[in-house]
């Protein structure tokens, strides 16, 4: 029964002797100084930036000079088109009227002007008949400036009805593709629907955002992976052609948890090493390529 005591006693004393034992370690542990956190060394760390797929030299945005109803389109999105090409109409009905106007206008000053004219020569061969005045034959002459006048000013307004009509027909101001076109017969166009109609090159540049601590990184002839930003696959390579001088916010939000909204963004324009069929618009994610990678 003692060696049961004693045993049972030389537990709680060993038991008291490693609690105490513990106590004093964390107390030693808890005021050791923590060592100093080593500086994360961004050259180590790839570079991964967001941008926007673009045509190059971004998009032509076209729009009407005024509220028009659509009367024929002529293209549809992704047709090929030259410029000065007609991409769609509008209703030209008032100024083709007023050009008819315009140009009976001008039809009946010729017609007033063949009238003075042959009246002159009558009045000419009366004088010298000494039948007419040298008074009337002024008066006719003076009669035939004012209607050549009068047709100088139709044949401008027939111009201007003409220009007028041509306001009214769109016409493609570049050589490219049309990737966008939602603009249907019957409906009003406005100059604010401009953003309905977008052209662009055939080939596509990325525009990235590169945020500040990274755009000592990118220098221009680098060459970037090019990944879908939605689902990372790859889309193909590219290469930094411009680094913009600007710093400014950015116009789009990702899905990267890490992102934040009070950096400020470098723009850097990356042109693709092939043709990549991705519709512009599209969220893409950048990545340097290392240096044993490039080859």
């Amino acid at each position: 029964m003692k060696i049961k005591k004693i045993i049972i006693g030389l537990i709680v004393v060993l038991a008291a002797l490693a609690g105490m034992n513990y106590i004093r370690l964390s107390l030693q542990k808890a005021s050791t100084p923590p060592e100093i956190a080593k500086e994360p060394s961004l050259g180590n760390t790839p570079v991964r930036v967001y941008g926007i797929v673009e045509p190059l030299g971004r998009e032509v945005y076209i729009g009407p000079l005024q509220p028009r109803r659509v009367l024929e389109v002529n293209v549809k999105e992704g047709d090929r088109i030259e410029k000065n090409d007609v991409l769609l109409r509008l209703d030209d009905e008032l100024e083709r009227k007023s050009l008819i106007i315009a140009q009976s206008r001008l039809d009946e000053a010729i017609k007033r002007l063949e009238i003075l004219k042959d009246e002159l020569t009558r009045k000419d061969i009366l004088i010298k008949q000494n039948i007419g005045t040298a008074f009337e034959v002024s008066q006719l002459e003076l009669q035939a400036k004012l209607q050549e006048q009068q047709i100088v000013t139709a044949r401008a307004e027939i111009e201007l009805q003409k220009a007028q009509i041509e306001k009214l027909v769109l016409r493609s101001p570049i050589k490219g593709v049309v990737y966008k076109m939602d603009v249907r017969v019957g409906e009003q166009l406005t100059p604010q629907d401009y953003s309905r109609i977008v052209l662009g090159s055939h080939e596509k540049q990325v525009r990235m955002f590169v945020e500040a601590f990274w755009r000592d990184r990118i220098k221009i002839d680098e060459k970037v992976l090019v990944k879908d930003g939605t689902t990372l696959n790859i889309i193909g390579k590219g290469t930094v052609v411009s680094v913009l001088p600007y710093m400014g916010a950015r116009d789009f939000r990702t899905e990267d948890p890490l992102e934040r909204t009070d950096t400020k963004y470098q723009q850097v324009i990356v042109t693709f090493d092939s043709f990549y069929d991705v519709p512009i618009g599209l969220l893409v994610q950048c990545e340097l390529i290392k240096e044993d990678l490039k080859q």
